[in-house]
């Protein structure tokens, strides 16, 4: 709302007023609060951070330039203009000699200043990284990353990035240590792609037991099972009270049956119960839900059990039984009559993940309701719908929501005919799911695939929400009386001339898929 308003026509003090209610200011707010206001200071930031690379030898105020200067932008730059920049300011800002470090020819090749080669290794960018840091390194520079405060980020933006390939070898001879229990996975993970069973299994066993989610318990699990082929481990899996891709996958093997979830609910007819449509009643009710006790979450219960209210009573018995039963109610069944029952698990799967079917929500980006449309989809979708909005906040009504994506779903079903690639495609994006499949080598043919590739995603919010949509979409495919298996669907991913329009059309002109790509 903050943000709308902000581009209203209002004046100086308006703006000051409404800017200084945002919890988190990030960029976006900042220089649209520096377009309205007469805040010298303000606008005087907000110019120096939009300085791109070619004009920083240009900025005549040292301050600016400090401000306006970032490792992605040195990159740009040449090794005289780096070191011109780093002369001029001398550290009288903050440290500045991270700058100098990137007029190496190649980096990481001794211990002398790995805390400045860190800083650009972390946000000079990918193309740089490629070129300066991808090569072998030397048992003692390994051993003091090893020590590094950063060396989670290093592993991570490593192991996912197909084009590090050289440096990713290195890292298969990092021994168990006292790292976090992600980075043992993505050690894990960097190890299998090489061969290097054993190393990651000492990972894995590292990193076991020491999750907070469900679903990452799980996972160590099922990759120990997939390298040892422990049944053990297997039968672990299956009795996960977490309903994910692993456990269905143990479920489904071993023949077992998913029971731990709900739905259908107990309704009434009345007119004032919860909905959750309204951001500022849902989030009020978030907090009582919140701190709620076993002796007062009734009275919560009993205000969303009308008829419209099936989504929030759902999920307040879902935060109460966690993590023993789980909701997977169809709460909105009359605004998908259009649809056939394969689209319809499709939008119920990537709602309860969304949102877990609560209309009223507004994300940190400021994607809207049930199904979390952004903005200018809401303006590009609008154009060809005849349901128009009034203005963006009607959105949150479950109607708009609902029609707004599935003309957002249909351009994704046709170039993508796996559930997981439409879930990183909802997510993340076409082009962003079409440079996934088409760079890298991945999703191809090989032992541990498509699990691996689905592992190396590099964003991590795109990674994990394909698994946790691919778990709903199996789930409510069931539901509805549609069986599928979750293998077959595995399958599919390894075959680009099924699983996606963009590889299948590149094996009819002729090109090779291969993991040297």
């Amino acid at each position: 709302m903050i943000w709308q308003f902000l581009h209203q026509d209002i004046n100086a003090s308006e703006a000051s007023e409404a800017f200084y209610q945002v919890d988190n200011v990030n960029e976006r707010f900042l220089f649209d609060y520096a377009a309205k206001t007469d805040e010298e200071e303000i606008k005087y930031t907000a110019s120096c951070l939009r300085e791109q690379a070619c004009n920083l030898p240009l900025i005549e105020q040292d301050d600016c330039l400090m401000l306006a200067l970032t490792p992605a932008k040195a990159a740009a730059l040449t090794s005289q203009e780096r070191e011109s920049i780093a002369a001029r300011l001398n550290n009288r800002f903050g440290n500045i000699e991270w700058l100098r470090a990137m007029n190496q020819e190649s980096l990481y090749t001794s211990t002398d200043n790995l805390i400045n080669e860190t800083i650009v290794f972390r946000l000079a960018g990918a193309t740089y990284r490629h070129e300066r840091f991808n090569h072998p390194l030397s048992p003692e520079v390994l051993e003091a990353l090893t020590q590094n405060t950063a060396f989670s980020q290093i592993v991570f933006l490593t192991v996912t990035d197909p084009a590090m390939d050289q440096l990713q070898q290195s890292l298969t001879n990092v021994s168990v240590g006292n790292f976090t229990p992600q980075t043992h996975f993505f050690l894990a993970m960097n190890a299998v792609k090489y061969g290097k069973l054993e190393n990651a299994v000492e990972h894995l066993k590292e990193a076991k037991g020491h999750f907070s989610s469900p679903i990452d318990r799980d996972k160590i699990v099922f990759w120990l099972y997939e390298i040892t082929k422990d049944q053990n481990y297997l039968t672990e899996l299956s009795n996960s009270l977490d309903i994910n891709m692993y456990v269905l996958y143990a479920r489904e093997i071993l023949q077992l049956p998913t029971e731990n979830y709900f739905i259908t609910l107990p309704t009434t007819q009345r007119t004032d119960s919860m909905n959750g449509i309204d951001p500022f009643q849902w989030r009020l009710f978030a907090e009582e839900l919140k701190a709620s006790t076993p002796d007062t979450i009734v009275n919560l219960i009993d205000r969303c059990d009308g008829e419209d209210s099936v989504g929030v009573q759902g999920y307040v018995l879902e935060r109460t039984y966690e993590p023993y039963i789980h909701n997977f109610t169809m709460p909105y069944d009359q605004y998908m009559n259009t649809i056939s029952s394969d689209e319809k698990a499709l939008i119920y799967a990537l709602m309860r993940q969304e949102t877990r079917f609560i209309p009223g929500l507004i994300s940190r980006s400021f994607a809207l309701g049930l199904m979390q449309i952004m903005p200018f989809n809401v303006d590009s979708i609008s154009k060809v719908l005849p349901l128009k909005p009034t203005n963006y906040f009607d959105m949150l009504k479950p109607e708009y929501s609902i029609v707004y994506s599935i003309a957002h779903l249909q351009h994704l079903i046709n170039n993508l005919h796996n559930p997981i690639l439409i879930a990183y495609g909802y997510n993340g994006g076409l082009g962003s799911t079409k440079r996934l499949l088409m760079e890298g080598g991945r999703f191809l043919p090989g032992e541990y695939e498509p699990f691996l590739s689905m592992e190396l995603i590099g964003n991590d919010e795109n990674r994990e929400y394909g698994k946790r949509v691919l778990a709903n979409y199996v789930m409510y495919k069931k539901i509805l009386g549609e069986e599928v298996s979750i293998k077959a669907i595995f399958d599919n991913l390894t075959q680009p001339s099924q699983s996606d329009y963009f590889r299948a059309e590149a094996l009819k002109n002729g090109q090779t898929l291969s993991r040297s790509e």
